[in-house]
């Protein structure tokens, strides 16, 4: 299911109407993203709970609709597995209620960044452009090691720690190539 997520945010960029990516769309992410963390911590939780079904909506209205889908089952999953823990062991029901409804809206706005954004919107700043340069393509190149792999028959819990290794070995080497190339041209990268 998640394979099936990145591809749709990686393809959604192509199809994506122009007005995603303009410059009040990128102010209302900015504003999305803060109200993701901000909203679920203070406000009570009914209004957390409209700010994440309002995120959920907005996925689903964009055409993003696997990840508004993924979003929900990862959030009711999650809540299912912290609500019954902390019932199990007299804990506190509302934090696990604000954590799940953290973790959704905060979810939601991050496919919704990461799906409208251009890499080329982040050049001002290159940690920032190096950053999503290595995430695009890492994301990218996870799909086709998990192809690799399922295609080879590996699957459960072998085929995951696979794909996890793989990608975090590929993701350093791809990583200390841009950092050299990104020097070469003149654009100072902190390390």
């Amino acid at each position: 299911m998640i394979l099936s997520v990145v591809q749709e945010v990686l393809g959604y960029r192509v199809r994506a109407p122009r007005t995603v990516f303009s410059k009040w769309f990128s102010i209302a992410k900015i504003v999305l993203f803060i109200l993701s963390i901000v909203v679920p911590v203070v406000a009570p939780p009914a209004a957390s709970l409209g700010l994440a079904t309002s995120l959920v909506i907005l996925l689903a209205a964009l055409g993003l609709r696997r990840s508004a889908v993924y979003t929900v089952f990862t959030a009711t999953v999650l809540y299912l597995i912290l609500f019954s823990t902390a019932f199990l062991l007299h804990g506190d029901l509302e934090r696990v209620t604000r954590l799940t409804l953290l973790a959704s809206s905060t979810l939601s706005t991050m496919i919704l960044i990461a799906s409208t954004t251009k890499p080329s919107m982040l050049r001002r700043w290159p940690t920032l452009y190096l950053f999503s340069i290595v995430f695009a393509s890492t994301l990218r190149e996870v799909v086709d090691i998990a192809t690799v792999y399922r295609a080879k028959g590996s699957g459960g819990l072998r085929y995951v720690l696979q794909v996890i290794v793989a990608s975090m070995a590929m993701s350093i080497a791809r990583t200390s190539t841009l950092v050299d190339s990104l020097k070469a041209r003149g654009v100072e990268v902190t390390e």
